[in-house]
């Protein structure tokens, strides 16, 4: 009685079976064909067929010596293909065992494929307030008029400084208290044009380089394992065998290769997967941020008008600015102004608009780092 026999007798007698059983099913591909598979293959053969190559030589069962699978080396196909085949188990990252099976105890590899890498999602660019100076100077011209504010023609004489005036405190122009014009008093009001804008304008990015978060999931995942084999257990064949653990249905029996490697071998062609290390190529981030040119900025300061001409007797102390004229009326009109001066100039922040910020660069698998796998079917489907 052959080993495959007794072992059928042992379960049937275990389990308290019927007297007799229906056999399966004869299923070429499976690493355990029984002897009347062996040899019904033989007779359907004829007696001059040759083995097909990779084709299962006899069972391991038979043989008396490898209680596992034996399986051939690659035979055809391009490129580089690992000699002894791995057990490889395709899934869900998340669905792969944190330790390979106990008879195959070894892991080889834990790659992934199917990477979803959507672009960097960047924090939204922002400017600091606008910085400037203000030295343009005091108003370009400034006159004494011969009618109130809310009078819009009036008569008017020079009331600017000297050439090159500075702001600093000056006599030029001055007006006794009382003086006539056209039959009325000349001081009424005083009209200045806008002081000088703002020069040397920017705003700085809050952050030139925004910060920004990255997202990546892999949806196909393989655990690869390996157990001590042994090819002198498998019985001499025109293809070599190695005698090989199975861990189950969920694995397949694959040779694997370094890089992106087609086509696959002969016997091992009817599954193909490129697997990737988990660290994709990843230069995901985002555009620098800039800003535009400053809005709303301006240079303020104020008109000092005195009695006397050292500037000692204050009456008026009027607010100047960048953004327009100012007039301001004379209280009593017709008194006398006898100097004036520009001081405080100050440079009043604007705001600027961002741009940049966008999200550049992707992620890719590492092609350089590939493996690839070409797998057996396995002998778990019945068909």
């Amino acid at each position: 009685m052959n080993v495959k026999v007794a072992g059928i007798l042992l379960f049937v007698g275990a389990c308290s079976a019927p007297d007799t059983f229906v056999p399966l099913e004869c299923n070429p591909d499976s690493f355990f064909p029984t002897e009347e598979c062996l040899a019904q293959m033989r007779a359907d053969a004829g007696p001059d067929a040759a083995p097909e190559a990779g084709a299962p030589g006899p069972g391991p069962q038979s043989m008396g010596t490898c209680m596992e699978a034996c399986v051939p080396v690659p035979s055809g196909g391009a490129g580089y293909w690992s000699e002894v085949p791995v057990s490889v188990r395709f899934d869900k990252p998340e669905a792969l065992p944190k330790f390979c099976p106990s008879n195959v105890p070894n892991e080889k590899f834990r790659l992934f494929d199917e990477l979803i890498a959507p672009p960097a999602e960047c924090e939204a660019c922002a400017c600091e307030p606008s910085e400037g100076t203000c030295e343009g100077g005091p108003p370009q011209t400034i006159e004494i008029r011969a009618g109130t504010c809310a009078e819009g023609v009036a008569a008017s004489l020079p009331f600017s400084g000297p050439a090159g005036w500075d702001g600093s405190c000056t006599s030029a122009n001055a007006l006794p208290a009382g003086a006539s014009c056209g039959g009325e008093f000349c001081a009424q009001s005083v009209r200045a044009s806008a002081l000088p804008g703002p020069t040397s304008e920017s705003c700085a990015p809050k952050s030139v380089a925004p910060s920004f978060t990255t997202k990546r999931e892999w949806k196909l995942g393989a655990l690869a394992c390996m157990a001590n084999t042994n090819d002198d257990t498998c019985g001499e064949s025109a293809i070599k065998r190695y005698c090989v653990a199975d861990p189950g249905p969920d694995y397949l029996s694959c040779v694997h290769g370094q890089g992106v490697l087609e086509p696959c071998p002969d016997n091992y062609n009817h599954e193909r997967h490129e697997m990737y290390p988990e660290e994709p190529i990843d230069d995901r981030g985002c555009e620098a941020c800039e800003c535009g040119a400053p809005v709303g900025s301006a240079c303020m300061g104020s008109l000092r008008l005195y009695d006397d001409g050292a500037c000692s007797s204050e009456f008026e102390n009027a607010s100047l600015a960048s953004t327009g004229e100012k007039c301001t009326d004379i209280l009593p009109p017709g008194r006398a102004i006898g100097a004036k001066a520009v001081t405080g100039a100050k440079y009043v922040h604007g705001t600027c608009a961002s741009s940049g910020g966008v999200p550049k660069g992707s992620a890719s698998p590492n092609k350089s780092s590939a493996i690839t796998f070409c797998c057996r079917r396995s002998h778990w489907i019945v068909e």
